[in-house]
């Protein structure tokens, strides 16, 4: 059964990916690193604050 869902995906990704304008897969690739970052830095940005107010 596993070896049916592997084929089937495969052969999604290998088909639709040449009709996929690399364009579109480096803005997707630049928007998900930007995105990551972003979520990072406010992350670590609200846990400081948090500790900030916690020590008054």
């Amino acid at each position: 059964m596993d070896n049916y869902r592997i084929s089937i995906f495969g052969g999604m990704v290998f088909g639709l990916l040449p009709n996929l304008p690399i364009e579109d897969i480096v803005v997707t690739l630049c928007m998900a690193t930007f995105g990551t970052v972003t979520s990072f830095v406010v992350t670590v940005l609200l846990k400081w604050i948090s500790k900030r107010l916690e020590k008054r």
